[in-house]
Order: C-alpha cells, then structure tokens, then sequence
C-alpha cells in the first residue's frame, strides 16, 4: 500500500530549526580533575580543542646543573604547579643523579637543580660508597608541571 508523505509547511521547519541549540561559540573549558556535567543548550563543534593542564619539556641543564624553567603557557594567576623531573643519562651511567626544586614554584617558572654524585664499589667488602659529588656537566632533564 502506498501512503503519501506528509507535507511539512514552512512554520513547522522553521519551528523545529530553531529548537536546535547553536554551537558554542567559547573555549572550551580546560580539563578538570573532577568530571562536571554541563547544562548549557550549546554544543561542542567537532573541531574543538580542550586546554592541557600539563606543561611538558626536555631541557638541558648549565654547566652547574641549574636550570630556570619557563612554562610554554602560564598557569593561572595564584596556581603552584606539581612538577616532577627526572635526568636523562648515558647508557651505562652509574652515578647517582638528584633532581630537586629550587623553592617554591611559580605560576610561570620554576627553579631546578640536578646534583650528581660518583658511586664506587669496594669489591672486597661488596659495598658501595657514593664519593665526593662529582661535575654535574650538562644534563637533559624531562619536566612535567600540573597544575
């Protein structure tokens, strides 16, 4: 059996588009620790692109092992980020390698220093004995900072 479509008028297409939310036309928020559901009519376009919230790098040290690390993108005004670090080193390295944080990171910057000590074993005795702190040299340091 055949039935013929219905006709739609102009006012009822007209109705139904305007019912259709438009896509937002903000940022979207950056990632969030805790999951909130949105309430706004709005959609995401497709093409929308979410903030990070990490900073991430591979720089090298000074000779003296410090090292000032400038965030690609700033946090928030008022933010301490976390930031962990860790030092990339030769193969076959033994040394023990230290990395820690000068004072209190910034919402832009933070200060790092690697310190790098000379292990040695006395093979008669089978102990290691970590020796007078050795020339840091340049070091490449891997840098996370959450925020």
């Amino acid at each position: 059996m055949f039935y013929p479509a219905p006709q739609v008028t102009s006012a009822q297409l007209q109705a139904v588009a305007s019912s259709v939310p438009a896509p937002a036309s903000s940022d979207p928020a950056p990632i969030a620790v805790m999951p909130v559901v949105g309430a706004l009519a709005p959609y995401a376009r497709a093409d929308h692109v979410h903030a990070s919230k990490t900073r991430r790098s591979r720089l090298q040290t000074a000779s003296n092992g410090t090292l000032t690390w400038t965030y690609p993108v700033a946090f928030d005004a008022g933010v301490v980020p976390q930031i962990m670090a860790i030092v990339e080193t030769a193969d076959g390295v033994t040394d023990v390698v230290n990395v820690q944080i000068e004072g209190t990171p910034t919402n832009t910057s933070a200060k790092i220093r690697v310190n790098r000590t000379q292990q040695s074993v006395v093979s008669l005795l089978g102990l290691t004995i970590l020796s007078v702190p050795a020339s840091v040299g340049v070091q490449w340091v891997h840098l996370s900072a959450f925020g």
